[in-house]
């Protein structure tokens, strides 16, 4: 089977910890080249990981290379023009989230998609650690009985704790938001992957503790098409505490911890106070997978010919949610999503 000739485009973060190494594992794929307008940025990516060619430009790319497959890893700003330009020359593409920063943006990905009817996988790894796929499974199994709230908190110290190598996330006009757009969107993603679509959002944003013009803290509340209800944290200042999901219903509870473990929880409080719990490990390590899976996943869709299940439309709705949860901090107000 001919390789698939790759490119990666932004030397950032991301790329080193997923999308580059990713690649050079896959032995269906050849990492032809690099893009990134920093030469800092280009010189240190081929430096660690050997690879010849990087470009300044995707215009220089293109002109100079046969390409298959895209990995768009730039600043947020960049996505929609990167995808667009990827899929104009009919190529398969993995989209780093937030997708885009506008629905016309989105709208204008969606077209370049459909004329090039390739591969549109958005990077939602979330979806793809063990623990997840697991715990969707027995909530699908009728696990917890009938389901009535999900709680997903997703929170860290921030992007610039000794992870990214600028400050890019940080300013308005690259990353067009905070903590919402960076660990929020794939707790929307998360919870529509186990509730499904989300139909109103109530947000509030603050900056509390980070020097910077954009929110360290958000706070989601939603309701699903299903009449569902579910909540959701993300932020930039927390430094301990529970990160992962829980999932409330009639019978039981699963809960996905991204330390301590996945597990169903039951039991019952009777009416003196006397509490029991049933606790049952299903998973001890529930973060196996996720970046390290990730571009396998997406090759493995290409070679198919199959859309996965974080696709084009995902990206689009997860999108959707998170600008209305903007417009809710803003206005103080519930949110349709239309």
């Amino acid at each position: 089977m001919k390789k698939l000739r790759a490119a990666v485009i932004g030397c950032g973060a991301i790329a080193h910890h997923c999308h580059i190494p990713g690649y050079l594992k896959n032995r269906s794929v050849e990492l032809a080249a690099l893009v990134d307008p920093s030469p800092k940025n280009r010189r240190i990516a081929c430096d660690t990981f050997g690879v010849e060619k990087a470009y300044k430009s995707v215009e220089q790319l293109f002109q100079k290379e046969e390409i298959d497959v895209v990995s768009v890893a730039s600043p947020n700003v960049f996505h929609a023009d990167h995808a667009v330009a990827a899929l104009n020359h009919g190529c398969h593409v993995l989209c780093e989230k937030p997708l885009a920063l506008s629905m016309k943006e989105a709208r204008a990905i969606e077209s370049a998609a459909k004329k090039a009817g390739t591969i549109f996988m958005v990077a939602f790894s979330n979806r793809l650690y063990r623990g997840n796929i697991k715990a969707k499974q027995r909530l699908d199994k009728g696990a917890v009985g009938n389901p009535y709230m999900i709680r997903i908190r997703f929170a860290h110290q921030g992007p610039m704790s000794g992870w990214a190598m600028s400050n890019w996330f940080y300013a308005p006009d690259k990353a067009g938001g905070g903590a919402l757009f960076d660990m929020g969107i794939h707790a929307i993603d998360l919870a529509a992957y186990y509730f499904g679509p989300i139909r109103r959002v109530n947000a509030m944003t603050a900056t509390l503790e980070k020097k910077i013009s954009l929110e360290d803290v958000a706070i989601m509340q939603f309701e699903f098409d299903n009449g569902l209800l579910g909540y959701a944290e993300s932020g930039w200042t927390s430094k301990q505490g529970f990160a992962g999901v829980e999932i409330h219903g009639s019978e039981a509870a699963l809960i996905v911890d991204y330390v301590e473990g996945a597990y169903l929880l039951s039991g019952e409080t009777t009416p003196s106070g006397k509490r029991v719990m049933r606790k049952k490990m299903f998973d001890k390590t529930p973060l196996v997978g996720g970046w390290d899976v990730e571009i396998d996943h997406f090759i493995r869709a290409v070679r198919k010919g199959e859309q996965p299940n974080m696709d084009l439309a995902a990206g689009v709705q997860s999108l959707k949610v998170a600008l209305a949860a903007y417009e809710s901090a803003k206005k103080g107000k519930t949110v349709v999503i239309r």
